[in-house]
């Protein structure tokens, strides 16, 4: 998810009039990506993107806590034995059904984003033609 909020703010300071091979070419998407999209969290980038595109609140809370998730696994030595199990909505993340939500809701905003993103560059190139 990161990538793809990544994408989305690249796309508000770099409209595509090239391609990403072509920016990183130059200093000043260099720069941004070192000095900006590198040293800022995610909740930091779905805040931004929220603010500047129309995300569903679904999905804005579903990066919330997709980033509590992270958090509770990243920071434990064994995650599954932990005294209070990591969840997802509710639901332990390490049984069957508590991954399959995550896997669904994950793709719900894989879904978002991609779509955002190629109707996005479909558009660039639209106007860049038209």
């Amino acid at each position: 998810m990161d990538e793809l909020l990544n994408d989305v703010i690249c796309r508000e300071f770099f409209p595509r009039a090239r391609p990403y091979p072509q920016l990183w070419r130059t200093k000043k998407f260099k720069a941004f990506n070192y000095y900006v999209l590198e040293r800022i969290y995610l909740v930091q980038n779905a805040e931004f993107v929220r603010n500047r595109i129309r995300m569903p609140k679904k999905i804005y809370k579903d990066l919330l806590a997709l980033n509590d998730l992270r958090n509770a696994l990243a920071h434990s030595f064994f995650p599954e034995n932990r005294r209070v199990k990591p969840y997802w909505k509710g639901t332990d993340i390490f049984s069957k059904p508590g991954f399959d939500q995550f896997w669904n809701d994950m793709t719900e905003m894989s879904d978002f984003f991609f779509n955002r993103i190629y109707r996005a560059g479909r558009s660039g190139s639209q106007n860049a033609a038209g």
